[in-house]
């Protein structure tokens, strides 16, 4: 009588989701069974379910008695980590089983900051910034015109004055959510520079 032991499994999870971590045991008797955190005993089935007091998911766990599986509930950055499923059977312990949760913080808003500079030539330089609510983890792609520019956080490229205005989106996306900003921009000759060139900051939901 084992669990079924294999890959081991990562989950990806937002801020606020509850998960539900299975299990997978074989049909059989167990004399008890316990869910661990980082090392921690956080929940023991022993003919009932029993959850130990003032750990980080007091009040937020559900452990199934049939099928042995726990509900993690209003999840947090914090929860983050690998738990760890072991036990008791009638004659010898039993294998154990590890699941990797990941919890994310969702992107609520993307902001494409635009700085553009006149040049001596009348040219234009372009510095495009991709500012997201969140930080760790996150893929950018970008859209001008039909170009596609991927894994940068920032854009540079130069236009003149003739140039029509030039449409830009910046898509930003981490394991759990994505959210796309959009931008114009044009290269203007009446902009002045008296000391040198000046940037303009325009900041676009």
């Amino acid at each position: 009588m084992t669990l079924f032991v294999g890959v081991p499994l990562i989950i990806n999870k937002r801020v606020g989701d509850s998960v539900e971590l299975l299990a997978g045991l074989e049909t059989g008797h167990f004399k008890s069974l316990v869910w661990k955190f980082m090392g921690k005993d956080i929940a023991e089935f022993n003919s009932e379910v029993v959850y130990s007091p003032g750990s980080q998911f007091e009040g937020r766990l559900k452990m199934n008695a049939e099928k042995y599986s726990l509900t993690v509930r209003e999840l947090t950055l914090q929860d983050s980590g690998d738990f760890l499923l072991t036990g008791e059977g009638d004659k010898s312990q039993i294998g154990s089983k590890t699941i990797t949760l990941k919890v994310h913080e969702p992107i609520s808003k993307v902001v494409i900051q635009t700085d553009i500079k006149l040049l001596a030539n009348h040219s234009c330089t372009v510095r495009l910034v991709c500012n997201v609510s969140c930080y760790p983890n996150l893929t950018y792609t970008w859209e001008r015109d039909n170009e596609i520019y991927r894994d940068a956080q920032q854009i540079h490229f130069s236009l003149s004055p003739a140039e029509r205005n030039i449409s830009v989106n910046c898509n930003a996306s981490n394991l759990v959510s994505w959210k796309t900003a959009f931008a114009t921009v044009k290269c203007r000759n009446d902009t002045t520079t008296p000391e040198g060139p000046q940037s303009l900051y325009q900041n676009v939901l």
